[in-house]
């Protein structure tokens, strides 16, 4: 499994929509693990279900998907998206007094925008080492 830099890092080298990354993020964000074909464990439970082979949400080539995924893994903050430059930039920042810089990310594609940003977000969250500060220059 993919952790969050790589995510990231293979996010930032995207020249358009990625179904292999929405896999990727599907699987790092999902409480389920797949096990072998057809069947997924609970990763908290450790319930085993039968499971049809389910398409992850295009995250990458869909802006509502892009969306539900940043208000699933960062509930309470607030997002954006605007042109800027020729290109798209996303925000996400907290709604918090603690934290009045958005973290940003520019990308050509408006999902893959805020896909990045929600990324370095968790990142930051979560205290990965190696998060970006600036916003990337990704096609």
């Amino acid at each position: 499994m993919a952790d969050l830099p790589d995510l990231i890092s293979n996010c930032q080298r995207l020249k358009g929509p990625s179904p292999e990354l929405d896999r990727a993020i599907e699987r790092y964000f999902s409480e389920w693990e797949e096990l072998w074909a057809g069947h997924a464990r609970h990763r908290k439970t450790g319930e085993i279900v039968r499971t049809q082979y389910p398409t992850a949400p295009a995250y990458t080539a869909s802006l509502d998907a892009a969306v539900a995924l940043a208000e699933q893994v960062l509930p309470g903050w607030h997002w954006g998206n605007h042109p800027f430059g020729g290109r798209r930039r996303a925000y996400v920042v907290e709604d918090s007094p603690l934290r009045l810089v958005p973290i940003v990310a520019d990308h050509s594609f408006a999902a893959i925008a805020l896909v990045l940003a929600t990324l370095r977000a968790r990142q930051v969250e979560e205290g990965v080492p190696g998060h970006a500060t600036a916003p990337s220059r990704a096609q």
